[in-house]
């Protein structure tokens, strides 16, 4: 009886097999396209912007995302006593700040004047109008910033840096300064353990 159950066994399970057997084919064929170029975590066949900038934050569709960053950029142009003319020397520091305004395009500079307390208020207020009038000229004209992003402001002597009576004091204050005063946009970064908290 022990060998006959197995024998029926056998028999009962082969009565019950279909005959029909798949067979399942070597490769599958790949429908999307799973790699990821850019190595921004998003597949190619969702991605819309490929080489994005890398460790930057994206969105589903691989497109990296932008953050709005407010800075400021300070100059020093220092002038002779009454004098608006820019130097040779001025123009190292107006380049930075050209070079600046030209990759931000969102970004807007006021121009500020400032004279020493030397000489008449009146007449420091309209020199300083014009020192801060110089830059912001050779900003438009000398390194093609639109006009509509730089605005010039002459203060006088209502704002010196040193409020003494001194030739280095009243050196110092006979200067223009350069402030941005909008925001642009850049690349919102991934957090890594190397982030700084600005």
């Amino acid at each position: 009886m022990k060998r006959l159950i197995p024998f029926v066994a056998v028999v009962a399970l082969a009565g019950c097999a279909n005959e029909e057997v798949f067979t399942m084919q070597d490769v599958s064929p790949q429908k999307y396209d799973l790699r990821d170029l850019d190595y921004d975590g998003v597949i190619e066949a969702r991605e819309l912007c490929d080489d994005t900038t890398l460790g930057a934050n994206v969105d589903n569709d691989g497109c990296p995302t932008d953050k709005t960053v407010k800075q400021s950029f300070r100059i020093d142009v220092k002038f002779p006593n009454n004098s608006s003319e820019l130097l040779p020397r001025h123009y190292t520091s107006l380049e930075q700040l050209a070079e600046f305004l030209t990759d931000q395009k969102g970004a807007i500079v006021t121009i500020e004047g400032h004279a020493s307390k030397t000489g008449n208020s009146a007449h420091n207020l309209t020199l300083s109008q014009s020192r801060a009038q110089a830059v912001a000229d050779a900003l438009v004209n000398d390194f093609g910033i639109p006009a509509a992003r730089v605005e010039a402001i002459g203060y006088g002597d209502t704002e010196p840096l040193i409020d003494e009576d001194t030739d280095d004091a009243h050196e110092v204050n006979r200067r223009v300064m350069a402030t941005l005063s909008g925001s642009y946009n850049t690349t919102d970064m991934r957090w890594t353990i190397f982030t700084s908290a600005d």
